[in-house]
């Protein structure tokens, strides 16, 4: 349930306490970390087992309930460098097209400000990690 709330945006930073199951414990990183996960119930008809099958569909309908964002581990370096490539493509490519005789219009112009100005504080924040 608490993760279910923490998917659903209700509440930021919800404590999740775990239960003591070897399911759960199994399942801690993949329910609560920063992954894609996919759950497959198996039910059975039989009556003899109609309170598991109960159970089991509960646990089911709680893990609907949990949405993750699965975030891609990016060293800030690296991810500061390819952003750096990036932009020195954008700014080669707008060389060539001014040698051309074409000149960029206002909106490159405000981008390319707003882009320096990202890349300064990104170098910020490198520089104060390392």
């Amino acid at each position: 349930e608490k993760l279910a709330d923490r998917g659903s945006k209700k509440k930021k930073n919800v404590l999740i306490p775990y239960r003591d199951s070897k399911l759960t414990r199994l399942l801690q990183n993949a329910l609560g970390g920063s992954s894609k996960t996919i759950m497959i119930c198996a039910l059975s008809p039989a009556s003899s087992n109609h309170e598991e099958t109960l159970s089991t569909l509960r646990y089911a309908d709680r893990a609907k309930k949990i949405k993750n964002v699965a975030v891609p581990n990016e060293n800030p370096q690296e991810r500061l460098m390819r952003e750096l490539r990036e932009e020195n493509e954008k700014l080669r490519k707008m060389f060539e097209a001014m040698q051309g005789g074409v000149m960029p219009d206002a909106d490159s112009i405000k981008e390319m400000g707003l882009a320096q100005q990202e890349i300064a504080a990104m170098e910020g924040a490198l520089a104060e990690f390392n």
